[in-house]
C-alpha cells in the first residue's frame, strides 16, 4: 500500500493555494487532530493511476475531520493567499462547510455517524469518527479515505480492489433503501468511469425499487416518494445535466431495469433519446421531459416537488399533444401565422412548446419556427404610425397590429 500511499501524497501536494500545507498546519496547531481527504477526487486520482484515464482539474475536494468543520474552513480562509475569492457557507444540519476558492469548492464534513429512520428521508446525524464516517459513504469506490498527518489510507471495503477491477459494490444491504438516489449516482459513475455494477448490487437495486411504495419505520403509513429524497434526486440529475452525458446515463438506468425511480412510463427507445438530447440542446427543462408521459402526473409531480407553474407546463403539453393528435388533418395545412395564433392565443409557455418539440410529433418543425423565428417577429407598424394614419387607441388597432404582423409572418415563411 505504500506505493499507492506515496502516490496519493504526490499529487494532494500538487492541488492550488498551499492547501494540502495549510491543514498540515492546522493539524500541528490543533493537537494532532485527524482530517482526511475522502470522496470523489481521492477515487479519480486512482482511477488514473490504475487505468490511465484523466480527469480534468479539480473542482471538488472533500474532507473528514474528527473535531470542527467550521474551525478548520475558518484557518484556510485565514491563511490562504493570493486568491481572489474565499468564501465559507455553513450547513448546520449536517455540521458541513462548503468552500468557495476561485472556482474550487472544498467540502470540509464534521466525521459523523447516520442513522435512516425510513428509506429517503434525512438521517439523523452523531459525531464520530473517520472510519466510522466511511461507513455512512454509498459505494466501496467512495468510501477510501487518506489521512494527512500519517499518510495512512483507510480502505475497510475494498474500494481499491473495486477500482481496478472496474467495479461498482454498493456499501451495505441498505445503502438503496437509505438512499434511492444513489441509483442515480451509481448509474453516473457507471457512465463517466465505465465501470459496471456488481451482480449483488444490481439485484439490491432491483428489489428496492420494487417495493414502492415504502413504508415509514415510524409511521407505517406508505410514502410515494419522501420530499428529501425529491430533492436529492433532483440534485443528482443537475450535476448529470452539467457534467455527464445524460442520455446515458438514463440508457443505463433503463437496462438494470430500474427506470421507476423517474418514470416507469418512460420508454427509452430512439425517439425518447432524441427527444432528450434536444431538450439540452433547446435549454429546457429536462426534469419535465422526464415525467412528461407520466400516467399519474398528480403523483409524479408529488415526488420530484414540481411546483405550480410547472406542473401547469405538464398539463398544457398533454392536452396540446392530445389536439394535434385528434385533429390532424386540420393542423396539416396550417399557414405560420396560423400556428403563431394557436400557440400565442393560449398563452402557451415556451417550456411547454420545447417539450412538444422534443416530443417529436409531426409538427415539431411548425413548433421550432414559432419559437426561434416567428415569435421574435413583429408588425412594420406600431400603435404610434397607425394613429397618424387616423386609427382610434382600442381593440381594432391591436387587430391591425396582429394582422400585419401575421403578414409579415406568412411573407418570411413564403420566403
Amino acid at each position: 500500500m505504500n506505493d499507492i500511499s506515496e502516490y496519493i501524497h504526490g499529487e494532494l501536494i500538487k492541488i492550488p493555494f498551499n492547501l494540502y500545507n495549510l491543514i498540515t498546519k492546522y493539524i500541528e496547531s490543533h493537537n494532532n487532530t485527524k482530517v482526511a481527504f475522502v470522496g470523489g477526487y481521492l477515487r479519480d486520482l486512482l482511477v488514473s493511476k490504475f487505468h490511465k484515464k484523466s480527469f480534468s482539474e479539480p473542482v471538488d475536494i472533500d474532507l473528514v475531520i474528527e473535531g470542527s468543520s467550521i474551525s478548520l474552513a475558518k484557518f484556510i480562509k485565514k491563511n490562504i493567499v493570493n486568491v481572489e475569492i474565499c468564501l465559507i457557507k455553513e450547513f448546520h444540519l449536517y455540521n458541513t462547510v462548503e468552500i468557495n476558492i476561485n472556482d474550487y469548492k472544498i467540502d470540509i464534513a464534521s466525521a459523523r455517524k447516520e442513522i435512516y429512520s425510513a428509506p429517503g428521508v434525512n438521517p439523523i446525524v452523531t459525531n464520530s469518527t473517520i472510519k466510522e464516517d466511511l461507513k455512512r459513504r454509498d459505494f466501496t469506490i467512495n468510501s477510501i479515505a487518506f489521512e494527512v498527518s500519517t499518510r495512512k489510507i483507510f480502505d475497510l471495503y475494498g474500494g481499491i480492489s473495486d477500482i481496478k477491477s472496474k467495479k461498482l459494490n454498493l456499501l451495505h444491504s441498505n445503502s438503496i433503501s437509505d438512499d434511492p438516489s444513489r441509483l442515480i449516482r451509481c448509474a453516473k459513475y457507471a457512465s463517466r468511469l465505465d465501470f459496471n455494477i456488481s451482480r449483488n448490487s444490481l439485484k439490491q437495486s432491483q428489489e428496492t425499487v420494487k417495493q414502492w411504495p415504502w413504508r415509514s419505520s415510524a409511521t407505517h403509513q406508505k410514502m410515494i416518494f419522501p420530499p428529501a429524497l425529491g430533492i436529492r434526486i433532483r440534485m443528482e440529475l443537475a450535476e448529470i445535466y452539467k457534467h455527464d452525458n445524460l442520455n446515458n446515463v438514463i440508457s443505463i438506468i433503463d437496462k438494470w431495469e430500474i427506470i421507476s425511480i423517474l418514470n416507469e412510463n418512460i420508454k427509452v427507445d430512439k425517439r425518447f433519446l432524441r427527444g432528450l438530447k434536444w431538450i439540452k440542446s433547446l435549454n429546457g427543462n429536462y426534469i419535465l421531459f422526464l415525467l412528461k408521459d407520466a400516467e399519474n402526473l398528480e403523483k409524479a409531480c408529488q415526488r420530484f416537488l414540481i411546483n405550480h407553474s410547472e406542473k401547469k407546463i405538464l398539463e398544457d403539453y398533454l392536452n396540446i399533444k392530445k389536439k394535434l393528435k385528434t385533429k390532424e388533418d386540420k393542423y396539416k395545412n396550417y399557414s405560420a401565422s396560423s400556428w403563431t395564433e394557436f400557440i400565442e392565443n393560449r398563452n402557451l409557455d415556451d417550456e411547454t412548446v420545447k417539450l412538444l418539440i422534443c416530443d417529436g410529433g409531426p409538427y415539431w418543425r411548425n413548433l421550432f419556427k414559432w419559437l426561434f423565428i416567428y415569435k421574435s417577429i413583429k408588425s412594420k407598424k406600431d400603435g404610434e404610425t397607425l394613429k397618424k394614419e387616423g386609427w382610434e387607441p382600442g381593440k381594432e388597432m391591436g387587430k391591425e397590429i396582429k394582422r400585419l404582423r401575421y403578414l409579415e409572418i406568412d411573407k418570411l415563411h413564403r420566403n
